[in-house]
């Protein structure tokens, strides 16, 4: 097995941002969630169970990650079953505004536009983007036109930020968005796309599961981002909680140990199908 190493690009990071909360705050808040939960006794979080080792689903054990961990503390603090609801990453969002779920915890990047209409916790993690593509087409690519041009084929998961990022940085390019990463895999060996532009994490792993020995990704990340929980607007308390949660675990090294346990131990990869 190859050595799972993730680049210092994905890092927790232990400095007063964590003191700040990412919050939409109002003074009409209403707190529904929260309240549904204290009576309840239940918290339902989002997740695709597809973004190892953030979160992944395995037959034997049921859904496992980085992810999960922090959720089933945050479930301890609201004194609350924790439920997870496995869906595409593209409805994650839209489940969340119907109150299908309480949260989202699933890799879930911190963005303007996210913040639009979602309220975020302060971040336990970051991540990086980066593009991922075969060693031919990057040898092809760069001696030709550059990944910038419209005769090139890219894909995202839809909803990610990494369609936005594409479209940023690479605006000519065409962007195609797909319900899950294998599918971008089997569209670069298929020839209907030139890259994917996903999480360094899926990245790196997509490289090590690679039997053909013929992925690559760029060296350098395209961006760095910050990873939270997120919440529906007006839920001030929960996100309180939620916050001050996550900077308990900071403070009692537990986060650290979560971080070492998914990423620096490879043993769960032996777990994917």
């Amino acid at each position: 097995m190859k050595t799972f190493k993730l680049r210092l690009w994905i890092i927790l990071f232990f400095t007063t941002i964590f003191l700040t909360a990412c919050t939409n705050s109002s003074p009409f808040a209403k707190n529904t969630t929260y309240q549904r939960i204290q009576k309840t006794h239940k918290m339902v979080v989002g997740m695709t169970g597809e973004q190892p080792p953030f979160n992944l689903f395995v037959s034997s054990q049921g859904t496992i990650g980085y992810d999960v961990d922090v959720a089933q503390s945050v479930a301890k603090a609201l004194d609350a079953k924790l439920e997870i609801s496995i869906m595409p990453f593209s409805k994650l969002q839209k489940a969340l505004k119907e109150h299908k779920i309480d949260m989202i915890i699933s890799a879930f990047s911190i963005s303007k536009k996210r913040t639009e209409n979602l309220s975020f916790s302060i971040p336990y993690a970051k991540t990086a983007k980066s593009i991922l593509t075969t060693k031919e087409k990057l040898k092809t690519i760069f001696d030709s036109t550059g990944f910038n041009h419209k005769s090139i084929n890219l894909v995202a998961l839809k909803n990610s930020t990494s369609v936005d990022l594409a479209k940023r940085r690479i605006p000519n390019a065409k962007i195609t968005t797909i319900p899950h990463y294998e599918q971008a895999i089997i569209m670069m060996y298929n020839g209907k796309a030139d890259a994917l532009v996903a999480d360094l994490t899926i990245c790196e792993l997509s490289i090590i599961r690679d039997t053909r020995n013929d992925l690559v990704i760029f060296k350098k990340p395209l961006s760095i981002e910050n990873i939270a929980i997120a919440t529906n607007l007006n839920e001030d308390l929960l996100q309180s909680i939620i916050s001050n949660n996550i900077k308990k675990l900071i403070k009692t090294g537990a986060m650290d140990k979560i971080h070492k346990k998914w990423f620096n131990d490879p043993r769960w990869i032996s777990l994917l199908p």
